[in-house]
C-alpha cells in the first residue's frame, strides 16, 4: 500500500511523453511546433489521393479530355466508365479530412489565445491564415467532388460534415450551403492574414499559401457561386498585382524540359503543389507524370476531342506527342513530364492556381454581367489566345460557350473539366472513347456526384449516401 501511494504521489514526474511519440499538446506547445505542424498540413496535397494525381487525373478523364489508352496497368478503367461505386470512389475523402485534421489541430491551439514570449502576432496571425487557407481548399475539393454543383442544385442539397475541432464522431452532412459558406469565411480569413510573399521560403516560394492566393482561389470560389461581380473583382486584383505575366509562347513549350511548372520562376504560377520524392506522402510511382507517360505506366493519354479543338498555329497542340513509331495513333500530354534536370517521372510540381484562369474567370464574369473597368470579355481571352498563336477573337465572336471552349483548351490535365461541365450544367459528350459504357453523361444524373466511400458508410452511422448509389 505504502509503495502504490508512492508511485500515485510521483506519476507526474517519473512520466515522461516519448520522444518519438509525442502528444498533440506537446508538439503544439511553442511557436515551433505550430509551425512545423501547419508546413505539414501542405503535404496530403502531394497525396496521390489529390493533386498528386487521381484528382487532376479523374476531372479530366471523365470529363472528357482524358482517354484509356493502348498502355494499361489495370488503374482508372472505373472513373473513366462512370461506373464508380460507393466500394470503388475516390481516396480523396480520407486524405482532405486528414489535413483538415492537421490544421484543426494548430487552430484550436491559436484560437485558444496561444502566445509565446518573442513571437509577434503577426507570425501567429500568417500561420492561422494558413491554416484556413488549407481548410478552405479542402473543402472546396470535396464539395466538387463529392456533392452535386451548387448553382445547379442550390444551398440544401446534401454536403460534407463541416469539421472545426479534430474529435472522434459520427457527424452528419451539413447542407450545401453551409458548406460552402464556411469555404467562404476560410478563404477571406486567409486573405486577411496571410503575406504577399510566403515567409516559408525555401526551394519552391509558390508551393506556400500567399495572400494573392486566397484571392485567386476565392475568385474561382465566387465563379462557381455564380456571384459574377465578386469573382471579376478577385481575379482583376490577382491581374493588376502585375507579378504573375502570362506565359510567352516560348515560355509554354519549355514546360517540357523544365519539370511542368519549371523553377520558382515560373510566371504564371499562383499556387501550385511542389513535388518532391522527400515529402512524406509522396506515392513513389504512383504520381501523375508516371501515370501520364507511355515511358510510365502510360494509362492515360489524350483524346482526340481536345487535341483537335487547337488550330495548327496554337503551340498548346505542340504539348502533345504519339512517342512513334510504337503508338503513332495514340497522344500523351507532356503538362507532366518529369522534373529538370534529369526528368524524372516520379516528381513533378502540380499547378492548382495560375493567371491564365484569372483571366478566364473574369471573362466569364463579364460575359454574365459584371463589369471591370478597362476590361473586356474578348481581350482577356486574347491575353492568353495572343501568347499561345492562336487566332484573335473579338466582341462579335465573344460568347460564355467560348470561354467554355478557351478553358477546356488552356486548363486541360489540370483537373477543371468535369466540375466546369458540372457547375454549368452541361452535358458530357465523349466522341474519342474506348469504353462500352457510358460515353454520354446527360446533366442532372446523379453520377456527377462521386459516392461517398463505404468506409465512411460502415463507421459512421449518421452519414446519408449521396442519392443513386
Amino acid at each position: 500500500m505504502a509503495l502504490l501511494v508512492f508511485l500515485t504521489a510521483c506519476e507526474d514526474f517519473l512520466y515522461q511523453e516519448p520522444r518519438l511519440s509525442q502528444t498533440n499538446e506537446l508538439t503544439l506547445s511553442t511557436f515551433d511546433g505550430l509551425q512545423a505542424a501547419t508546413l505539414g498540413a501542405y503535404t496530403p496535397l502531394y497525396s496521390s489521393n489529390w493533386y498528386g494525381r487521381d484528382f487532376p487525373v479523374v476531372a479530366d478523364l471523365k470529363g472528357g479530355n482524358s482517354k484509356k489508352g493502348p498502355i494499361s496497368s489495370g488503374r482508372f478503367f472505373t472513373p473513366y466508365l462512370w461506373n464508380n461505386t460507393p466500394q470503388a470512389s475516390h481516396g480523396l475523402w480520407t486524405t482532405a479530412y486528414n489535413m483538415i485534421a492537421r490544421v484543426n489541430n494548430v487552430l484550436e491551439v491559436i484560437d485558444g489565445g496561444f502566445e509565446e514570449v518573442g513571437v509577434e502576432q503577426s507570425d501567429i496571425d500568417q500561420i492561422a491564415a494558413e491554416c484556413k487557407f488549407l481548410r478552405g481548399l479542402a473543402y472546396f475539393d470535396l464539395a466538387r467532388l463529392f456533392c452535386q454543383p451548387i448553382a445547379q442544385v442550390g444551398g440544401t442539397a446534401l454536403g460534407v460534415p463541416i469539421m472545426l475541432v479534430t474529435e472522434n464522431g459520427q457527424p452528419e452532412r451539413n447542407t450545401l450551403g453551409e458548406v460552402f459558406a464556411q469555404i467562404e469565411t476560410d478563404l477571406l480569413d486567409a486573405e486577411a492574414g496571410l503575406a504577399l510573399v510566403s515567409p516559408n521560403g525555401g526551394t519552391d516560394a509558390k508551393g506556400w499559401a500567399t495572400k494573392h492566393a486566397a484571392q485567386a482561389l476565392l475568385a474561382r470560389y465566387y465563379l462557381y457561386m455564380e456571384q459574377w461581380q465578386d469573382a471579376a473583382d478577385y481575379a482583376t486584383t490577382v491581374i493588376s498585382s502585375g507579378d504573375y505575366p502570362v506565359y510567352t509562347e516560348a515560355e509554354y513549350t519549355t514546360w517540357d524540359l523544365g519539370g511542368v511548372w519549371g523553377t520558382d520562376a515560373a510566371p504564371e504560377i499562383i499556387f501550385e503543389v511542389y513535388g518532391a520524392e522527400g515529402n512524406s506522402s509522396h506515392s513513389n510511382w504512383d504520381v501523375i507524370s508516371y501515370i501520364m507517360s507511355p515511358e510510365g505506366y502510360g494509362d492515360i493519354n489524350a483524346s482526340l476531342d481536345v487535341y483537335n479543338l487547337y488550330e495548327d498555329t496554337d503551340v498548346r497542340k505542340g504539348m502533345f506527342r504519339n512517342y512513334e513509331p510504337n503508338y503513332v495513333n495514340d497522344l500523351w500530354s507532356t503538362k507532366y513530364p518529369g522534373k529538370a534536370p534529369d526528368g524524372n517521372l516520379r516528381e513533378d510540381n502540380i499547378p492548382v492556381l495560375r493567371i491564365s484562369e484569372m483571366y478566364l474567370i473574369r471573362a466569364e464574369a463579364i460575359l454574365n454581367g459584371a463589369s471591370v473597368s478597362g476590361a473586356t470579355a474578348h481581350g482577356d481571352l486574347n491575353a492568353i489566345r495572343g501568347n499561345r498563336g492562336a487566332t484573335l477573337l473579338d466582341a462579335s465572336n465573344t460568347t460564355v460557350s467560348s470561354v467554355y471552349l478557351e478553358r477546356r483548351m488552356e486548363l486541360c490535365y489540370e483537373g477543371h473539366e468535369l466540375f466546369d461541365l458540372a457547375r454549368t450544367g452541361r452535358n458530357l459528350v465523349r466522341v474519342d472513347y474506348a469504353g462500352a459504357v457510358n460515353q454520354n453523361i446527360d446533366f442532372p444524373d446523379y453520377r456527377w456526384a462521386m459516392p461517398i466511400p463505404q468506409a465512411e458508410m460502415d463507421a459512421n452511422e449518421n452519414m446519408e449516401q449521396n442519392p443513386g448509389y
